[in-house]
């Protein structure tokens, strides 16, 4: 009897585990997108922006290259991808989680920054450099974005020549302390399911 409890709660537990990431995917079809362009699905919407460094527009290139060379650029850059000179940025207000960034093209010890910013338009100051990567593509730990600041900044750091080139192929979110409603039902339903199933056995 002990044991078929433990398999019934154990069934419960794993159907009601929540879950771990939510994956939005910046792979394009090499194509201008224009200034600006939303990924994902509501609640967890993401828009991009594309920038200069004097903060003027310009515009986002989805990209299809095949391996690595998959996510989000800028048009007309070297390899339509973004460099030290410009960057995208995403308003990430509709993501409440910790977060990591999944970056392409960083080949050649190719590295970026992420800063955060409180400022469309604004690179912004809290950077992190990931000068080298050391992988193609390379995906931050996850990233908790201070308080305030609903944007962040993807921008080459100029690689070992000077002119490094990256992609933004995906956000990650974590989304594992944040269990869903439902799943909850669901393990509440198992345990006294359970616990019926007991009680019946032993008043027979």
């Amino acid at each position: 009897m002990k044991t078929k409890l433990a398999i019934v709660l154990s069934l419960a537990s794993f159907c009601a585990a929540p879950a771990f990431c939510d994956t939005i995917s910046f792979t394009g079809s090499n194509t201008n997108l224009g200034h600006s362009y939303t990924y994902g699905s509501a609640p967890e919407t993401v828009t991009a922006y594309a920038f200069n460094n004097d903060g003027s527009s310009a515009s986002l290139f989805g990209k299809h290259g095949g391996g690595s060379e998959n996510g989000v650029g800028i048009t007309g850059t070297s390899d339509n991808e973004i460099m030290k000179t410009d960057f995208i940025q995403l308003d990430i207000s509709n993501i409440n989680n910790p977060f990591s960034l999944q970056i392409g093209s960083t080949q050649l010890t190719e590295g970026f920054k992420v800063c955060f910013s409180s400022s469309l338009g604004s690179l912004g100051t809290a950077c992190t450099d990931y000068s080298n990567p050391g992988a193609d593509p390379f995906t931050t730990a996850y990233i908790t974005k201070p308080s305030g600041d609903n944007f962040v900044s993807i921008q080459a750091d100029g690689g070992v020549n000077g002119q490094g080139n990256v992609l933004l192929d995906g956000l990650n979110t974590n989304m594992a302390a944040t269990p869903e409603p439902g799943s909850l039902v669901l393990l509440g339903t198992g345990i006294l399911g359970a616990a019926g199933a007991i009680r019946r056995k032993l008043s027979v």
